[in-house]
């Protein structure tokens, strides 16, 4: 099964669900099983099956601090260094839905242009209700960047 966010990233696993909220807004996307993320029809280098065996996982919007930027193609990477956002530091990110990211910060990556992932590492996701969404003891997070 594939998925297409709004960056053009594509998410390509056994099955890919969504959480949303009592509006019937998704809010966090779940892809099952190995997983692998393509760009243009072409998995991107290191983002295969092996490095995302149990699956995948993004909360989607764009948290509070990034709301003036309106949506991720217009975010810069003079706005993630304003922001904070040079390796190694911590974020707490709070998004509309009510999930929560507290992570450090790695890195991202860009194609054509485009913002389409961000790497955080001791990520912890809780959902609206404070449920668990990734644990850091899972390891690395890659936050693919969707509205």
């Amino acid at each position: 099964m594939q998925h297409q966010l709004s960056s053009g990233l594509t998410i390509d696993a056994d099955a890919i669900a969504f959480l949303h909220d009592g509006h019937a807004r998704n809010y966090y996307l779940r892809a099952e099983g190995p997983t692998r993320l393509l760009w243009q029809g072409e998995v991107i280098t290191g983002h295969d099956q092996s490095r995302h065996p149990h699956g995948f996982s993004a909360p989607l919007g764009m948290p509070n601090s990034f709301s003036t930027a309106g949506a991720w193609h217009a975010v810069t990477d003079q706005m993630l260094i304003d922001r904070g956002l040079v390796a190694e530091t911590t974020v707490h990110w709070c998004y509309e839905s009510g999930v929560v990211l507290k992570a450090k910060y790695l890195n991202n990556l860009r194609l054509g242009g485009t913002l389409v992932l961000m790497t955080f590492d001791e990520c912890l996701i809780t959902g609206p209700n404070g449920e668990v969404l990734f644990d850091p003891a899972w390891g690395e997070f890659d936050l693919a960047v969707a509205q």
